[in-house]
C-alpha cells in the first residue's frame, strides 16, 4: 500500500493545523512523492493517521497528514481513495449538484502559493481570486450571516462569514465594502460585498504573498470547522479563476 502526495503538505505528530506544531514535530512532503505504508485511518480534523514502512520520514513511523493533500493507493481495495477526480465531468458535476456551491466572482488565480494548501509553513486555507479592480463579490451559497468585520485591522481586513443550513461555512476576506448585516438571510448569488485589499489596518496591501493588492480570499469550511479546498466543490463553468500560472 502506498501514500502519494498530490499537493505540497506537511506530516505532523498530531492532527491539527501545521502552524500550531513545533518545527521539530513536523516535516515537509512534496507533491509527486510516494511512500510505502502499513496502514491508515481517518481521524478528526480531516486527517489521515499513517503508519509508514521503512524508510521512515525522520525515522518515525507514525504521522498525520491532511486528507485533501494525499491519496491512498491500495491494490487490494482501490476504492478506498475518496478524493474526487475533477477531470471527470461526472464527478465534478456530482459534487456541484450535491453541494449547491458557485464561485463568488470572476478573476484569476494568483499563483500556486495562493491556492489552497501549505505555503510558507502554514495552511493557506482558501483560494485567492485576483484582479486589478474592486469588483462585486456574490454569495457562493445560501445561509445566514454569522460574522461581519467592517474594519481593516488584522490580516483578514474586512470580512464576512455565512453558515448554510447544513452547517457548511463560506468566508470572504480582504473586502473593500460590505452590503450585509449580522443575522441576515442570504440567497445564492446575492451581492454581498466589493473585494479589495484590506488588512493590516490598511487598504490595498499585498496580502499573503499574492501578486495583486486587490483580491478576494475565499474559504469553505465543512460542518466540523475544517477548511476544505474550494476547487473540490465549486463548478468549472468559466467563473472559476484560471489555473494557468
Amino acid at each position: 500500500m502506498k501514500l502519494r502526495i498530490i499537493n505540497n503538505t506537511v506530516f505532523k505528530d498530531r492532527p491539527i493545523q501545521s502552524e500550531l506544531i513545533a518545527y521539530n514535530r513536523k516535516i515537509s512532503a512534496y507533491a509527486g512523492t510516494e511512500f510505502e505504508i502499513e496502514s491508515y485511518d481517518f481521524v478528526n480534523n480531516n486527517h489521515y493517521k499513517i503508519i509508514f514502512i521503512s524508510p521512515l520520514p525522520r525515522n518515525q513511523n507514525l504521522w498525520y497528514v491532511f486528507c485533501d493533500h494525499v491519496e491512498i493507493i491500495d491494490d487490494n481495495n482501490p476504492i478506498k481513495n475518496t478524493q474526487p477526480d475533477l477531470t471527470n465531468p461526472s464527478d465534478r458535476d456530482k459534487l456541484y449538484t450535491s453541494s449547491g456551491w458557485r464561485w463568488p466572482m470572476r478573476g484569476t488565480s494568483m499563483g500556486s502559493r495562493t491556492e489552497f494548501g501549505y505555503a510558507r509553513g502554514r495552511l493557506h486555507a482558501g483560494v485567492d481570486i485576483g484582479g486589478y479592480t474592486p469588483d462585486e463579490c456574490f454569495a457562493a451559497s445560501d445561509g445566514v450571516v454569522t460574522y461581519v468585520k467592517r474594519d481593516t485591522s488584522g490580516l483578514n481586513g474586512r470580512m464576512i462569514e455565512i453558515i448554510r443550513p447544513d452547517g457548511w461555512k463560506h468566508i470572504y476576506l480582504h473586502l473593500r465594502s460590505i452590503f450585509v448585516e449580522l443575522n441576515q438571510n442570504i440567497e445564492p448569488s446575492q451581492l454581498i460585498a466589493i473585494r479589495g485589499g484590506s488588512g493590516f489596518g490598511s487598504e490595498g496591501l499585498e496580502i499573503d504573498g499574492g501578486g495583486y493588492s486587490i483580491h478576494l480570499h475565499f474559504e469553505i469550511h465543512n460542518p466540523d470547522g475544517t477548511p476544505v479546498n474550494p476547487r473540490l466543490y465549486l463548478p468549472k463553468d468559466g467563473s472559476v479563476p484560471n489555473l494557468g500560472y
